[in-house]
């Protein structure tokens, strides 16, 4: 899995949601730095929490995952 690609599907998504970093970071309990560090594939992240954001953002996590 590529960190960058993940990052970027995690930000088009949020963004496609009309939500904030601040708020995606808030409802998943960890800091604004830590989610911004996700979405710019600077952050190794578990699958438990590859889990959560799918599950928060209602997708599949094969969404968050997949090459454009």
């Amino acid at each position: 899995m590529d960190l960058r690609t993940l990052g970027r599907n995690i930000s088009y998504i949020r963004k496609m949601q009309n939500l904030t970093q601040e708020n995606v970071a808030f409802d998943l309990d960890i800091s604004k730095t830590s989610y911004a560090k996700i979405e710019r594939g600077e952050s190794n992240i578990s699958f438990l929490r590859l889990v959560q954001i799918a599950d928060y953002f209602h997708v599949d996590t094969t969404e968050l995952v997949k090459e454009n």
